[in-house]
């Protein structure tokens, strides 16, 4: 076949997920679409992996990725001709630590939202399902009886001619040798065939994926780890049973154990992982397997035949190791590639066959619809900056292969390639006893120990020891005055004879009409769901300042500098890492400020959502009066060099009105009390300001912002579900997002973020529910590790409605 000139989808890549995006494409009626394989189908990670198919993860996103994939993987065979070798024998996971039950509790509660059959069983119901256990020691065991495992090779060549089937062309043997943009904005791809041009180009390369990515001057964070799994002769035992035996996963030991053919199969998670490749693939490497390493895999072997005995007297037919890929948080990069248009990737999979189908379908509406059917914030390329170098995926690599079966907890981060970003506060605040978490690199005071305590968290599903510093926290600033470190959230400035039309288009609020005025606004997808949250203060009527999440930082720049227009005299610059940010919120914070500069901070000179430049000694200083918090409060945005001083002063200043520290865990506890939405939580793709309880936020006599068409559209239908204040009655656990709720037994809805307010003295959470459940008072109950807790829809802004405190 020859290469044709030109397409409007180039893939390269002709693994399992490059193969499942040109399927989806031609699903979605994009059937002039080219896939560009270096050698065969098949012949990087496809071919080494073992097949598994399982339902369980620890993200939403993944885990509906996982579900539609083993769905479409039962009907390929039928639709396309091509055998798959698919066998559903259902899976194990089991448990020997309590902390791992709850997890399994956790999920349990997410699988029931999504419909997902996922039962927590006991050791006798583990030995009838699989004899070969041995269950001594075990708690309990996840039982999903939907997974299974299938043939690789078949399921890429079934999606492959299901791709051809509708018009969709594979050129193998064509290796792609340089990509660059023209100027028309469509991608050159040449090869050693010759050259294609294309509107969209995918990166699907699997352990190519950098060198493919290094070509259109991409430096992707992703390293590919070797990965080995031994398999065993034939075992009597296993014949005798006369049926298909369920996989075992013996997370605590850090191995998959399933059938294969007559005998078993051992996939460990060892120690002492091994990059890669990660300076360059080897020229010669091709389908045959690398060198393994049996060493390293015998405390895990070991482990694996005391749980299933069988293994301690059969031989081993042969052990296969082959390199699979791993990104900084082991999340696939799934989405938009940052700064660039119409370029998209598709790889960093470690567990690419079961993510596969749900994938590429993904990526086929973003790339033909502008945007997935629902959210995609946990694999989005763009949630990377600059600090995740080549080193720094390299140490996460290793981490995350050799903890691939950790216990999730919540707030737990582990140390590998930390610290990446600071701010210059970093080395102070770790002296005044704070606890470190991390958002898009940023080392950030998650919570503050006593004096001279060294903060020490002890995870668990629950509540932890954490639990008594942020409430010591949250009183603080309710009580007198505190100061946070809020320089990770993303800044920009938008300048220009264009900039108020560039902005006016993207966000649904009207802007501010006065310097100084600020505006909490949205920018839109064309289904009215919400992309991005900004707060947006006028600097001049040609220039704005913007703070936004702190995660979103590419994203948003995206956002911004590709809606800017040919013609448009519009420029943004990204200050996120020049600006520091702190945040003074409580009762004395007025009196904290008005000791270190001599402007006027009244209501009448300084009021509320209004900005000012100020000069605290030697910063001149972006004073945001404002407050997540609840409080009277101000946002100080300032140079980076000028931080410590001006960190030093304020502190030093209200040391009488009872000035201190606190962190994100206590700014989070109080927002839940105002009920303030968080991006990324509340606010996401698949849900609309009128959804989220934003009205306010959105101008419909605007003409013309971006998602105008489909918010008009809901008004006048009605929304179908709307986000709840929620009171639930907790013990020693509560919400953090994916809890289903339930009314009088039924499925009425989802939490999305939750926690304890401390100044109510009350567990809440923020949840979405079915429109006819949302009344005030609705009695309802939330799913908490197995227990079903009473709740009940409270006010939506349950502390300080009338923001009495704010405006103070």
């Amino acid at each position: 076949m020859n290469l044709p000139s030109h397409a409007r989808v180039v893939v390269i890549g002709g693994g399992a997920i490059g193969c499942s995006v040109l399927y989806h494409l031609v699903k979605y009626g994009w059937r002039d679409a080219v896939l560009l394989e270096r050698a065969e189908l098949t012949s990087g990670s496809t071919w080494r992996a073992a097949g598994n198919t399982p339902h369980y993860s620890g993200s939403m996103v993944m885990s509906r990725v996982h579900q539609y994939s083993v769905a479409l993987y039962q009907t390929l065979e039928q639709e396309t001709g091509q055998p798959v070798g698919f066998h559903k024998t259902g899976s194990l996971r089991l448990a020997s630590v309590p902390d791992r039950m709850d997890e399994y509790r956790y999920h349990a509660a997410k699988a029931r939202y999504l419909n997902l059959p996922f039962e927590i069983i006991g050791a006798e119901e583990i030995t009838k399902l699989n004899p070969l256990v041995n269950t001594d020691g075990i708690l309990g065991a996840v039982w999903n009886p939907d997974d299974g495992y299938i043939d690789p090779s078949m399921l890429t060549n079934a999606l492959a001619q299901g791709a051809r089937n509708g018009g969709a062309q594979i050129l193998r043997h064509t290796p792609v040798t340089a990509i660059q943009q023209r100027a028309s904005g469509e991608w050159q791809v040449d090869t050693a065939q010759g050259s294609i041009v294309a509107e969209h180009v995918v990166n699907a390369a699997g352990v190519w994926t950098r060198e493919v990515g290094l070509l259109a001057g991409l430096a992707l964070p992703i390293v590919a780890m070797q990965h080995q799994y031994v398999v065993f002769d034939r075992v009597p035992e296993l014949a005798a049973l006369g049926r298909r035996v369920p996989i075992v996963r013996e997370v605590d030991v850090s191995y998959y154990c399933r059938q294969e053919v007559d005998g078993l199969l051992v996939g460990p998670y060892e120690k002492n992982a091994r990059p890669f490749g990660a300076y360059g693939i080897p020229k010669d490497f091709g389908a045959e397997p690398l060198a393994p390493d049996m060493e390293r895999l015998q405390p895990i072997l070991q482990g694996a035949m005391f749980r299933i005995p069988v293994l301690a007297h059969t031989g081993i037919k042969r052990v296969v190791n082959g390199p699979i890929t791993y990104t900084p948080d082991e999340n696939p990069l799934l989405g938009p590639a940052p700064g660039l248009k119409n370029f998209w990737l598709a790889c960093g999979f470690s567990f690419g066959i079961t993510q596969a189908g749900g994938s590429g379908k993904i990526l086929a509406e973003w790339i033909t619809q502008a945007s997935p059917e629902f959210d995609t914030l946990e694999t989005d390329p763009r949630r990377f900056s600059s600090y995740a170098t080549l080193p720094y995926a390299i140490a996460r690599g290793i981490d995350n292969y050799e903890h691939e079966y950790v216990i999730g907890y919540p707030y737990e981060e582990r140390d590998a390639g930390r610290p990446a970003r600071t701010s210059a506060l970093y080395h102070r605040l770790r002296e005044r006893g704070a606890f470190f978490n991390t958002r898009n690199g940023w080392e950030r005071a998650g919570w503050f120990g006593e004096p001279g305590e060294r903060p020490v968290e002890h995870y668990s599903f629950r509540r932890s020891n954490a639990f008594a510093a942020v409430a010591r926290e949250v009183a603080r600033v309710r009580g007198a005055v505190g100061i946070l470190d809020m320089t990770s959230f993303s800044k920009y400035l938008v300048s220009g004879r264009d900039a108020a039309a560039l902005l006016n288009y993207l966000v649904a609020n009207r802007l501010p009409q006065r310097d100084g005025g600020i505006i909490l606004a949205h920018a839109l997808n064309e289904r009215g769901g919400v992309l991005a949250e900004w707060t947006i203060t006028r600097l001049a009527a040609d220039c704005f300042f913007i703070a936004a999440a702190a995660a979103a930082e590419l994203r948003d720049l995206d956002i911004l500098t590709h809606a800017v227009r040919a013609g448009q005299d519009a420029r943004v610059e990204n200050i996120t890492a020049a600006w520091g940010a702190l945040s003074v919120a409580g009762p004395n914070a007025r009196a904290l400020l008005s000791r270190v500069t001599h402007a006027d901070l009244t209501n009448a000179a300084f009021p509320w959502r209004t900005a000012q430049w100020l000069e605290i000694g030697a910063a001149r200083v972006l004073a945001l009066r404002l407050s997540y918090a609840g409080e009277l409060g101000w946002e100080l945005f300032h140079p980076l060099e000028a931080q410590v001083g001006l960190y030093e002063r304020l502190l030093n200043a209200g040391a009488d009105l009872g000035a201190d520290d606190y962190g994100f865990r206590a700014l989070d506890a109080m927002r839940l009390e105002k009920g303030f939405r968080a991006w990324g939580s509340e606010l996401v793709c698949e849900i609309t300001p009128l959804e989220a309880g934003l009205d306010r936020f959105v101008a419909f006599d605007k003409q013309d912002f971006c998602g105008r068409d489909a918010l008009l559209k809901q008004k006048a239908k009605g929304i179908q579900q709307r986000i709840v204040t929620l009171q639930v009655d907790a013990q020693d656990v509560d919400c953090r997002g994916n809890e289903p709720v339930f009314r009088a037994g039924r499925l009425c809805g989802i939490t999305t973020s939750g926690g304890y307010g401390h100044t109510l003295k009350t567990s809440i959470a923020l949840a979405y529910l079915d429109i006819a459940h949302t009344q005030v008072g609705a009695e309802l109950q939330v799913e908490l590790l197995g227990e079903l807790r009473k709740a009940r829809v409270i006010p939506d802004c349950p502390f300080d409605a009338e923001n009495v405190n704010a405006r103070a």
